[in-house]
């Protein structure tokens, strides 16, 4: 496991003394990096899984993949923890990175997006060429670090929205990438990736394949999925005792929607929060100064207010 996760959870009191005499530093930074692998993730993670060694030993390449699904589902955290299963190594010819994970931004360009190409895979300065050289020099990077899978995060903010010519010279990059026929590439965003890729023959002729990452629902077999996660999470929370957190669910689901990536922001502010004033959990008057920071324009639901 890549050590910027953190997974243990600390069920005997023992334990949970040691975690909350760790540093204030420490115990910030096992917050923001928590993980509990609950059901959907595992099915992502088996999802990118599939994609990358369809027979479970030899990378596939050249084919074109999409992990979908609303932001802030968790998709990142799943592709994150995915790379960091495939760390950097040393082969004969250098340096190795099986599995790079690249975030595009909005103000991105293909010029910046092959710089990071670049870097990713461990380069200390950038040759000044053209950009379509640049472009190819990046792929051929890739193949010099046996690369088999590129994570493109944020996809939709680079295929769509734009100007046309910048569009189509995202789309023309993809696709180079992927007639490399070196490793495959894997767009994660927005589901509405799905339509847009379609629309593009030249990337959805490319063995476009797909899965959705879904919010947990808030009843049933989903909810009580949605609650179980909440526990685990308390379980692995570095204090002095367990901060009751299931018996917030509901109010946890309608901030969240049921999206872990909203629900993870607003544990990580509060149990920040707690860390800093020094309680042995975090307090539901924590909950509730922090839910009031970061709740949306125009909710007014009276979250952590009854149990």
């Amino acid at each position: 496991m890549n050590a910027m996760f953190h997974t243990e959870a600390f069920l005997a009191p023992e334990a949970r003394a040691a975690a909350a005499a760790l540093p204030k530093s420490r115990r910030q930074e096992m917050i923001k990096n928590l993980l509990y692998r609950y059901p959907v993730f595992n099915q992502g993670v088996a999802f990118i899984g599939s994609f990358h060694r369809p027979t479970g030993e030899e990378h596939d390449s050249g084919a074109l993949g999409a992990l979908m699904g609303e932001s802030h589902a968790g998709k990142s955290m799943i592709c994150r923890y995915y790379a960091s299963l495939f760390p950097k190594g040393v082969g004969e010819g250098g340096e190795t990175y099986p599995v790079v994970y690249l975030e595009a931004t909005e103000t991105m360009t293909p010029v910046h997006m092959a710089e990071r190409l670049y870097y990713l895979t461990g380069a200390r300065s950038i040759p000044k060429i053209k950009t379509g050289a640049l472009i190819d020099n990046s792929i051929l990077r890739l193949a010099a670090a046996t690369t088999q899978l590129v994570i493109l995060d944020e996809s939709q903010l680079i295929l769509t929205g734009r100007p046309m010519p910048q569009i189509k010279a995202f789309r023309g990059f993809i696709k180079q990438m992927v007639d490399a026929r070196l490793f495959n590439v894997l767009l994660v965003g927005e589901e509405t990736l799905h339509e847009t890729v379609h629309s593009m023959k030249a990337l959805a002729n490319r063995g476009f394949y797909t899965e959705t990452v879904e919010p947990m629902g808030d009843s049933g077999t989903e909810f009580e999925m949605f609650r179980l996660l909440i526990d685990k999470i308390d379980e692995r929370l570095p204090f002095l005792s367990k901060s009751g957190l299931e018996v917030w669910a509901k109010d946890f689901h309608h901030y969240s929607g049921g999206k872990i990536g909203r629900l993870m922001g607003l544990l990580a502010r509060a149990g920040q929060l707690a860390i800093g004033q020094d309680t042995a959990c975090i307090m539901v008057e924590q909950l509730r100064e922090t839910v009031n920071r970061m709740r949306a324009p125009g909710d007014r639901y009276p979250y952590f207010e009854k149990g």
